[in-house]
């Protein structure tokens, strides 16, 4: 029933039919803050944060996709440069990869301080879940 809940709320703030026609299907940045809150509020609540460990994991999280986001731009542009280059491209990618597998790792360390071990299991999951679920319904939107 939660499930459904979250589901129901992401796709009425998210995919109203007046943002598919601003933006021609695209993201605006109002859109993608948006997003950004729906998805705090769902880890949020399946890590059970505490008000004290909230306070401490956003920033430390908000840091940790800086990060990430940096990295999968600087990948996705170098992708783009060297679309003629197989190996290369190639070579780059295996260079990206492990770069985000250095910072994801940082960051384990980071959430240690402030999560248990189940919270950061959880974190991991509860990202998944999001990007799969929000992947679901840009599909479904677009067919």
């Amino acid at each position: 029933m939660r499930r459904l809940i979250y589901i129901l709320i992401f796709l009425i703030t998210v995919f109203s039919k007046d943002s598919i026609a601003q933006g021609g299907g695209g993201m605006n940045p109002k859109r993608s803050k948006q997003i950004e809150a729906i998805k705090i509020g769902f880890i949020t609540r399946r890590l059970n944060l505490t008000p004290e460990e909230s306070q401490n994991f956003w920033p430390v999280y908000n840091q940790y996709q800086d990060e990430l986001n940096q990295l999968l731009q600087q990948k996705k542009q170098n992708r783009i440069a060297n679309a003629d280059n197989p190996d290369k491209l190639v070579d780059d990618d295996f260079n990206y990869d492990s770069k985000i597998l250095e910072v994801r790792k940082k960051y384990r360390r980071e959430f240690s301080k402030t999560l248990s071990p189940e919270q950061i299991k959880s974190l991991y999951a509860a990202e998944r879940e999001f990007r799969e679920e929000l992947i679901k319904q840009l599909r479904q939107r677009s067919n």
